[in-house]
């Protein structure tokens, strides 16, 4: 082998031992639970049969309908007091009342003007509350609505998958839990072959795909290694 050789190997082999480790204080913050599942969080939503019972907030974004008066229609975002404005109903303060609270008085308010027994559908459109977050090294990062039961693997599946240089040994999941911070280290390589459970996600999680040391090498630094043969001899 000659000069040349033994410096590229060299340089690689530095390289990949740079890259094969963790980043400085990588999870140190926040213990990762053994179970291979969390507990439940402080808040778990409704699922999307008992959304009638949920109780609207600052920032929910809620579908109006009106039968037969397509001119009502329409969605609305409750600002940060807690209120909305609608035709005709004006503004009025929705914060803690279901969808069937704020339908009958839309109902109530429409007929004062006239309306007959006005028929009035609200319907949780986006929860402000109902969110779960995907970082770290997948397509498409980003915050997410959860209003149906939902696995690890479909709320990384919402993020369109792991990227090129994830590692899919080491994603976590983040969760409020008793008013602190949990995690859980999982494996989605064995969740897809069936060796471990799927763990569910709740609105408020957070979970974090980590990126793979070495397939980030490979991307940043696999194509100027030829280059190194190409340096003059000593």
């Amino acid at each position: 082998m000659d000069r040349r050789s033994v410096a590229a190997f060299g340089v690689f082999a530095i390289l990949m031992a740079v890259a094969a480790a963790d980043p400085p204080g990588a999870m140190a913050s926040t213990p990762t639970v053994a179970q291979p599942e969390l507990p439940p969080p402080d808040y778990t939503p409704p699922a999307q049969q008992d959304l009638q019972d949920y109780h609207v907030g600052p920032f929910d974004v809620l579908d109006v309908s009106v039968l037969d008066v397509d001119n009502l229609n329409r969605s609305v975002v409750v600002s940060s007091t807690g209120v909305i404005s609608l035709p005709l109903s004006g503004d009025f303060d929705v914060t803690g009342k279901t969808t069937d609270q704020i339908a009958s008085e839309i109902a109530l308010r429409l007929g004062r003007h006239d309306l007959q027994d006005p028929h009035v559908t609200v319907t949780l459109k986006d929860s402000a509350s109902l969110k779960f977050t995907v970082e770290g090294s997948v397509l498409q990062p980003g915050v997410y609505p959860i209003t149906t039961p939902m696995t690890l693997l479909q709320g990384l599946a919402t993020a369109k998958g792991p990227d090129p240089v994830a590692d899919e040994k080491r994603v976590t999941i983040y969760r409020l839990v008793d008013g602190r911070r949990e995690s859980a280290l999982y494996n989605v390589d064995d969740i897809r072959r069936g060796r471990t459970l799927d763990p569910r996600i709740y609105a408020g999680d957070v979970i974090v795909v980590a990126m793979s040391g070495k397939r980030r090498f490979i991307r940043d630094f696999g194509p100027a290694l030829p280059l190194l043969y190409l340096l003059p001899k000593p």
